[in-house]
């Protein structure tokens, strides 16, 4: 979720600015780890052509009730990231250099969070390719839960480090642990 990566960003952006004294390298964190979410704003206007509410709470919101058709999201893209190494090893440039390593915590964690909850082949949905391949259709993409309660408080969703679940699917949820922790053998 945003809330995860605006606080990772930001840590990672400390300590490389603690580390290396410099504010390219740490401003390169945030907008590799953070805003590189911008692609999906830029999904949700051109491609899910939602230009007529451009508002931020209407587009969290809209993400977050998992409305999207599509899912292009041109920066979350392990071939962007392969091209940007080999920038990085021509010129290392600390602004370049600070966004490639942002963008890749943002999206070892999104294989991590993501992988859990929403996609349905984790890894290879990096890959812009593979995507492609699907036509960017979130239905051959995701697994997506239309939980309804996503949606409801975007903004409280927004600082959530995991995807808003029904009070139903919450309850099955904990009646599941509460099981797995009774039963030794499970």
């Amino acid at each position: 979720m945003p809330g995860g990566h605006l606080a990772t960003s930001i840590a990672l952006s400390g300590i490389v600015y603690a580390s290396t004294g410099s504010i390219d390298a740490a401003s390169g964190c945030i907008a590799g780890g953070f805003l590189i979410d911008f692609d999906h704003y830029l999904d949700y206007l051109v491609f899910e052509k939602q230009w007529r509410q451009p508002g931020p709470i209407s587009f969290l919101r809209y993400y977050f009730a998992n409305c999207p058709k599509k899912v292009v999201l041109p920066l979350h893209s392990a071939e962007l990231m392969a091209l940007l190494f080999l920038v990085i090893l021509w010129y290392p440039w600390p602004l370049l250099v600070g966004y490639w390593f942002g963008a890749l915590m943002h999206l070892f964690f999104d294989v991590l969070v993501n992988g859990d909850h929403v996609l349905k082949k984790p890894i290879p949905f990096y890959a812009f390719t593979y995507r492609a391949m699907h036509r960017f259709a979130t239905d051959k993409l995701l697994d997506v839960d239309f939980s309804s309660a996503g949606g409801r408080s975007p903004v409280r969703e927004f600082f959530r480090w995991l995807p808003v679940v029904d009070d139903e699917e919450q309850q099955a949820f904990q009646r599941m642990s509460t099981t797995v922790e009774a039963d030794p053998k499970i």
